[in-house]
């Protein structure tokens, strides 16, 4: 099982396109969350980033998902830029097996 993070930030190109286009455009998340909870794919949670931690990271969005496996996530990310994300949107993405705390600290203290 992975977890797979995904963060994004509206690029420029998205102010420009008007807001019924945004709705309609945006109508694809709930689409594809659905068809990834077909997937055995649990979705953790969507976020706003909030502008008063400590070290935040430069974007506007986040997702968390659990996946069975890397293809999971492959196919994730070839639908986002299938269906045309990267027009509108900086994405970043981040994942890796779940790992138990002890594996966590014991591969910490070698590094």
């Amino acid at each position: 099982m992975y977890l797979y993070v995904e963060m994004w930030k509206p690029r420029s190109s998205w102010s420009t396109v008007p807001t019924e286009q945004r709705k309609e455009f945006l109508s694809q998340l709930v689409h594809g969350v659905e068809r990834m909870q077909k997937l055995e794919v649990e979705l953790v949670g969507f976020t706003l980033g909030e502008e008063a931690q400590h070290n935040p990271l430069d974007y506007q969005y986040m997702v968390v998902w659990k996946m069975p496996n890397k293809g999971h996530i492959h196919m994730l990310e070839k639908a986002v830029r299938a269906e045309g994300w990267d027009n509108f949107f900086t994405i970043s993405h981040a994942c890796g097996k779940i790992t138990p705390v002890k594996e966590l600290i014991t591969d910490m203290v070698k590094a």
